[in-house]
């Protein structure tokens, strides 16, 4: 009852999103609606922990959404906020312009932006060794990497797939579902890195930046987006350009991630938010040397401010609503359920492992996060892996992998819905562009690990 209920909700949500009704609606019901399912059915009692219940067991459902909404708006909302208001202040003070109209000139002479964009993916894709957030690097792509690959021509949602695409695969010791499977198989997480991980994510890294270059110079083709016509239409469209020095603008919350790390300066604790902040204020520093005119330059912060209540709106709701439908998919014991069924199947180990993998995507696509999936799936694994003679770790790498590329899939995922607000597009047209390169990276992440494990 509780999959034909979870199937039913899925398809109205589906049909009623894609007919252009509001997603943060059409969310939150169905959401509500699998969440008072499940409490009827008997798959839940409760929605909030006892000491903070409301006494009302309509009423909790709705507390339920008031947490969460607080949680994201301090966490995840904040950052996203705080990003948006900074990359519109550096285009009020023509600092983006600035880096834009400078790093254009040598990228240019190679003829190709979807060369470039390859190359800035893998970039960014190896960036997030050092930045394990999604959509906190991301963000910090948005503000650097993105208006470069627009102005060369590539079209904004071509752009945006690169940099949502980024945080390609979970890797890495700060990494929690790495940490979770070296946990599980009790394997140091060094040695998980280096032996398991690396050399498949240096190969569908690869596989996924030769995706871009094709997918996305044919999606534009197709679109009728032409690069050189684009360039030349929009040359008179920039803001004004800043002075030289504020080439260095945008990249001050990378560099101040980067500089305050295990890699560089030590001891010093530097989150985005932080980074962000500390930027602006360096900037309006420079604003005020610039103008000489403090009235200016106080005034200038509401276009920071402004940036930031314009993504509250679109892209922090959205979050929300996109976490109470997942809420109520868990709450309906879907996940619970595909695991338990697994150890039942009769079925060799690499059948298995591959299609778990399928189920995760499946589940990560539609609750917007491979964490709760993995986190369910991953102490069964070490079990059954022993009864089918399989092993475990590289039953658990492909699932991660897995995981990753299901968020990635999914237009109510955190990043997607972020990187999609930035860009001021559908994220939901942003999946039809990553779509292909994160569905071969799947294929060669399952590939390479059936080969080399």
């Amino acid at each position: 009852m509780n999959l034909l209920l979870c199937a039913i909700v899925i398809v109205i949500t589906g049909a009623l999103v894609i007919k252009k009704f509001k997603a943060q609606t059409v969310l939150l019901l169905g959401g509500l609606i699998m969440m008072f399912g499940a409490y009827f059915l008997g798959y839940t009692t409760e929605f909030v922990e006892a000491k903070k219940s409301t006494g009302v067991l309509f009423f909790d459902a709705f507390e339920w959404i008031n947490i969460t909404t607080a949680k994201d708006a301090a966490n995840l909302g904040l950052m996203i906020m705080t990003c948006t208001g900074f990359a519109k202040y550096m285009d009020h003070i023509g600092a983006s312009a600035r880096l834009v109209t400078t790093a254009i000139r040598p990228l240019s002479k190679m003829k190709s932006p979807y060369l470039v964009l390859s190359l800035t993916f893998i970039i960014n894709m190896f960036m997030s060794l050092v930045i394990p957030s999604a959509s906190g690097l991301a963000m910090l792509m948005m503000v650097t990497i993105f208006p470069i690959l627009v102005r060369l021509g590539v079209s904004p949602v071509g752009a945006a797939a690169a940099v949502a695409t980024g945080h390609l695969l979970d890797i890495g010791p700060a990494s929690a579902t790495s940490l979770l499977v070296a946990k599980t198989v009790n394997m140091p997480i060094h040695e998980y890195f280096v032996g398991y991980q690396l050399k498949v994510y240096i190969i569908c890294g690869l596989v996924a930046a030769v995706t871009h270059y094709f997918w996305q110079q044919y999606m534009d083709k197709k679109s009728g987006h032409v690069p050189a016509q684009y360039v030349e239409e929009h040359k008179g469209d920039d803001l004004e350009v800043g002075p030289w020095p504020y080439i260095f603008l945008p990249l001050l919350p990378l560099i101040f991630i980067l500089g305050f790390s295990q890699y560089a300066i030590q001891g010093v604790k530097m989150n985005v938010n932080l980074a962000m902040f500390l930027s602006l204020f360096i900037a309006m520093g420079c604003e005020l040397i610039r103008h000489r005119d403090f009235r200016k330059m106080a005034a200038s912060i509401q276009t920071f401010f402004k940036g930031m209540g314009d993504q509250f709106a679109s892209t922090v709701t959205l979050i929300v609503a996109g976490e109470t439908f997942a809420f109520g998919l868990t709450s309906l014991g879907i996940v619970k359920e595909f695991a338990a069924s697994i150890q039942s199947w009769a079925i060799t180990a690499d059948i298995v492992a591959v299609i778990v993998s399928v189920i995760i995507v499946a589940l990560s696509v539609v609750m917007g996060s491979g964490v709760a999936s993995m986190f369910a799936f991953a102490p069964l694994v070490p079990n059954f892996a022993k009864e089918l003679g399989g092993n475990a770790v590289t039953m658990l790498l492909g699932m991660q992998n897995a995981a990753s590329v299901g968020r990635l899939l999914s237009p109510i995922s955190a990043v997607m819905i972020a990187v999609a607000g930035i860009a001021n597009i559908s994220s939901f047209d942003l999946v039809k562009r990553t779509s292909v390169p994160v569905i071969m990276t799947f294929i060669t992440s399952t590939i390479c690990i059936l080969i080399f494990h």
